[in-house]
């Protein structure tokens, strides 16, 4: 029986492999940033400014389209966010929050095989994106992909050493992942 889920997790792989964006010395000082401080909230800060870095775009009415987009995952009113979110997606096809807030809203409608497809455009734009890294091995948490799951997990580690809760999941699924002797 064909897996839709499964047959996207392997393209989610590849895309963590994408190379970096050019030309973003912010981020990269973001991100260099985030493997040297531990004070958490040194970190919370420093990740809230990527964020706000992904989700604002040259174009202000793609700014303005992703603060809606923004409002209506924190108020839970998802009606138009899909249309709204394919149409931003047509607009400014390079940016990867766009890809990501729709992977995200798939998810959230438990529609595993286009959030994966949407979460593989994210990281080719975008290979260090956290949220879709997590977003992807919670997926494969859920498919019981553990393998999957462990990578994307170890890849978000890497990015920021600092999360804990991410931390004592490898270390659970690291042993799931390792065969036992009878």
């Amino acid at each position: 029986m064909f897996d839709p889920v499964g047959s996207r997790i392997d393209l989610a792989l590849a895309a963590m492999n994408s190379d970096l964006p050019t030309d973003t010395p912010e981020l990269d000082a973001l991100f260099a940033k985030l493997q040297a401080v531990r004070e958490t909230r040194e970190r919370l800060k420093t990740t809230q400014r990527i964020w706000s870095i992904w989700c604002s775009h040259e174009d202000v009415e793609a700014t303005r389209a992703m603060r809606d987009v923004v409002e209506a995952f924190e108020s839970g009113e998802l009606g138009d966010v899909g249309e709204i979110l394919d149409g931003m997606i047509v607009r400014w096809p390079n940016w990867a929050e766009a890809w990501n807030k729709r992977a995200t809203l798939h998810f959230v409608e438990d529609r595993y095989a286009e959030s994966l497809d949407d979460i593989a455009r994210t990281l080719e734009r975008e290979p260090r994106h956290f949220g879709a890294l997590s977003g992807f091995g919670q997926i494969c948490l859920g498919h019981g992909d553990i393998g999957s799951a462990l990578l994307a997990f170890e890849r978000v580690l890497a990015i920021d050493p600092g999360l804990e809760d991410v931390s004592q999941l490898v270390t659970m699924l690291r042993r799931r992942a390792q065969p036992t002797v009878h």
